[in-house]
């Protein structure tokens, strides 16, 4: 059975978007080139479910950027599912919560993570070495170096942070997923279009829990920031 082929405007119209559409996708790197004979582009079953991939992804809100990256990622391989600890089983019973410390004043001293001791141990300048692994933690760790904390207490400071988010993001991310997308999959024949159009559903579910984690931990911190502790600070008269 022959491949099926499909000129510029052939390819816009299975997909339902625009020869102009497919033109962008190929200037800002979403969409590979086409197989171009004389002077006559060809495309195939591969750019019409990326393009319709696109489609799907841009209308849940995701732009042009996060699209690009997410599709670089499946063209290495990635594999999106297992890269987000997805697979399509129910998801497991939420672990007991970690039992708070016995004082919020001194907790306990954090193992960091090999890489984070590396380049501790590595570098001449440890926080511009955490910088090329972690740039917006970094950020956060350089204000806290800034304030007077030790560059190694500062770096455990925000490690303390990831693991408290590892910790609060584990089961719950697991349901989510599995919810907004697992339960469709395995409903489904599993075919590679289904599995396509699950990396899609995951990528869109991780979107919109990011969107409202990020909302609600900055209305956590901005409620702290209402009354700081440690502080006698009070607004002035």
């Amino acid at each position: 059975m022959a491949a099926v082929e499909y000129t510029i405007d052939e390819l816009a119209r299975a997909a339902d978007t625009t020869v102009r559409s497919v033109r962008v996708y190929h200037e800002r790197g979403l969409l590979p080139s086409p197989d171009v004979r004389g002077r006559i582009g060809y495309y195939d079953t591969d750019h019409l479910n990326r393009l319709q991939t696109i489609s799907r992804l841009l209308s849940r809100g995701m732009k042009l950027n996060g699209i690009r990256e997410l599709l670089d990622a499946w063209d290495r391989g990635d594999g999106l599912a297992e890269v987000l600890g997805v697979t399509d089983q129910p998801p497991a019973a939420a672990p007991a919560p970690a039992a708070a410390p016995e004082s919020a004043d001194a907790p306990p001293e954090l193992e960091l993570p090999d890489y984070v001791k590396e380049a501790l141990a590595g570098s001449d300048d440890p926080l511009d070495a955490y910088r090329v692994m972690n740039p917006r933690c970094h950020d956060l760790a350089s204000r806290l170096v800034d304030s007077g904390l030790p560059t190694e207490s500062a770096i455990q400071l925000v490690e303390r942070l990831r693991q408290e988010c590892d910790r609060l993001t584990g089961s719950f991310a697991t349901e989510v997923y599995y919810l907004l997308a697992g339960q469709q999959y395995e409903r489904s024949e599993r075919t590679p279009k289904d599995y396509a159009k699950l990396e899609t559903e995951l990528a869109i579910a991780r979107l919109i829990a990011t969107r409202a984690a990020a909302e609600l931990i900055d209305q956590s911190f901005g409620r702290h920031a209402e009354t700081p502790p440690h502080t006698a600070a009070r607004k002035p008269a």
